[in-house]
């Protein structure tokens, strides 16, 4: 019988040693994924979140554990995220007990959007597959080795962005959310009410960099770049590539592979070695380009809504 309790102190070391040899497991299965760890400092962590984590036994053995941060987000919900480092069971019937009490405490905080980011690998999704959980955004990885060159058709004008630029970024931010609404993503429901609050952010913070291509005066592309902070999974020297958007009628031009060719360029000169993308699993369009460019999926962020169902 597996016993399914809070984590104590005691329990911080086989926790730690069970992540760590999670990590080098997707690391073996993906070489885009990153097996280090400080274990010291996760640890810590641990031991600071032992009213949040909870562990499964059986008898005095510790066979998985379960954590998961409760955030609310204007678009995803009053939800629970699970991380790479958050979760680990030996078997499907352990994770499904731990997600039973873990879960229920969550409902009861008023959490009732899932989510979890694991390796893309059948032997880590099947068993959140079994718990009603499904795909819902990749990450995606490319190593940055090389330039790449930007070349675009002389009708066009690429040029880093700033702030003064914060009405186009909304301007085309929420043309890439009409173009979600449609199928097969249906993405109807997202609140982007706090949208142009957090462009502001995003475009005065001195580590972002923002690109532009224009035609005739009009902005018509944009992507955003900034430094990936530390994570469970990502390399050192990794930038996050998001907001890559193109006008309907400049697609197929050249104008995205402009964009992201220029923004790599700058961050291999900076020294970044990596670059990460997510893509929504239904928008089959950003799915073929991502991996026409060269991404290669690492992890897949799975979720479920509870009462759904």
């Amino acid at each position: 019988m597996v016993h399914v309790r809070k984590l104590d102190r005691g329990d911080v070391d086989d926790v730690v040693r069970r992540v760590e040899l999670r990590l080098r497991h997707d690391a073996q299965i993906n070489d885009l994924v990153s097996p280090e760890i400080s274990t010291e400092e996760f640890g810590h962590a641990l031991a600071d979140a032992t009213s949040s984590t909870w562990v499964a036994l059986d008898g005095d053995v510790l066979v998985g554990h379960l954590y998961g941060a409760l955030l609310e987000s204007a678009v995803y919900g009053h939800g629970v995220w699970i991380g790479p480092d958050a979760v680990s069971f030996d078997g499907t019937d352990v994770l499904s007990d731990l997600y039973a009490q873990a879960g229920q405490e969550w409902i009861e905080r008023g959490a009732l959007e899932h989510y979890v980011w694991v390796l893309d690998d059948a032997s880590s999704t099947q068993p959140w597959y079994e718990l009603g959980f499904a795909r819902m955004h990749t990450r995606g990885v490319l190593a940055i080795d090389a330039l790449r060159g930007h070349e675009l058709a002389d009708i066009y004008s690429l040029r880093r962005g700033t702030l003064d630029d914060l009405d186009v970024a909304v301007s085309l931010s929420e043309e890439l959310n009409l173009a979600q609404e449609k199928g097969p993503s249906f993405s109807i429901d997202l609140n982007t009410t706090s949208e142009r609050d957090e462009l502001l952010e995003t475009l005065s913070d001195p580590e972002v960099a923002y690109y532009l291509v224009e035609y005739e005066g009009r902005a018509v592309g944009q992507c955003i770049t900034f430094p990936l902070p530390a994570r469970r999974g990502s390399f050192d020297d990794t930038l996050h590539l998001s907001a890559v958007v193109v006008s309907e009628d400049h697609r197929g031009r050249g104008v995205a592979t402009a964009l992201v060719n220029s923004a790599l360029d700058e961050a291999f000169a900076e020294g970044f070695r990596y670059v990460e993308t997510n893509w929504r699993v239904t928008n089959r369009q950003a799915q073929h380009f991502w991996t026409s460019y060269g991404f290669r999926p690492t992890y897949v962020r799975l979720h479920r809504t509870i009462g759904a169902g």
